[in-house]
């Protein structure tokens, strides 16, 4: 086996990957309080002891809450995944490098105190598999967000794309692509109407063409948003016993969300030249 330059993309990776760690993991209020109410922990003692039981099952899973790779941790490393196609060879690769150098994990948490902890080999993979080296953006949509977006934002929806498991298909890129130029990311939350826009990639739909896809799911919703008003005169005017008894099966049904999605909907088929998809 060869070995490896230092200025290889692998080493490189695994080196800022290192830094991120090196510096430092702050364990969010949220995390700290489902580990409290999952595990019983209370002090910092109780979580050391845990996660220096090499044969705790729940020292695992703590290990990998607690490095789950944040925004920030992504931003960081997104400038090598941009330019590098790494294949799932470096990612192994990538692994053992981290593996052999036994890295060490400063853990600041909500109340006062701090930990340093080695990083457990299953850890590390699981930190380099959720970073999604190996999952590229077409070339297309990465060039319009560089046109049209400055950083940061252009960095998280690079982000919000790796992490999506949206149908990189010629017409989902080509409409990614007319909603990236149109300058719809420039008005309103973007990087939420970005996740709305991914989730409908991300579903196969039996339409011959994109267009009849969002009509569809445009009725879709205006369905469920009926639904729901019907469900809440229901429960205005009965009891919730009485409901139920009927065999009406009560939803939770989100209506801020619903109406959101067909704002976004509806402006993507507003954009010019939208019909030739």
């Amino acid at each position: 086996m060869a070995s490896e330059i230092p200025s290889s993309p692998c080493r490189m990776l695994a080196n800022t990957i290192e830094k991120e760690l090196r510096s430092g993991i702050a364990i969010g209020p949220d995390i700290m309080n489902y580990m409290m109410s999952v595990s019983g922990i209370k002090t910092i003692e109780d979580i050391q002891q845990i996660l220096l039981d090499e044969n705790s099952s729940e020292g695992a899973s703590l290990f990998e809450l607690m490095l789950f790779p944040d925004e920030k941790f992504q931003i960081a490393v997104e400038p090598l995944l941009e330019h590098v196609d790494y294949s799932e060879a470096d990612e192994k690769t990538v692994c053992k490098l981290l593996i052999s150098r036994k890295l060490p994990a400063s853990l600041h948490f909500p109340f006062p105190g701090s930990m340093s902890v080695t990083i457990p080999p299953e850890t590390i993979q699981s930190v380099v598999t959720r970073l999604n080296i190996t999952k590229n953006t077409d070339i297309r949509i990465l060039d319009a967000l560089h046109q049209k977006l400055a950083d940061p934002l252009r960095s998280q929806c690079q982000i919000r794309l790796r992490n999506s498991k949206w149908i990189q298909s010629e017409e989902n890129i080509r409409l990614l692509h007319k909603v990236i130029e149109s300058g719809m990311p420039q008005h309103g939350n973007f990087l939420e109407d970005l996740n709305i826009i991914l989730e409908f990639l991300t579903c196969p739909h039996p339409e011959s063409d994109i267009e009849q896809a969002l009509v569809s799911e445009r009725e879709r919703l205006v369905h469920l948003l009926d639904a729901a008003d019907i469900q809440e005169h229901l429960l205005k005017t009965f009891p919730v016993e009485a409901v139920m008894l009927q065999g009406v099966r009560i939803a939770a049904i989100d209506r801020d969300e619903f109406i959101r999605r067909l704002h976004v909907l509806d402006r993507i088929r507003q954009i010019d030249d939208f019909q030739t998809l």
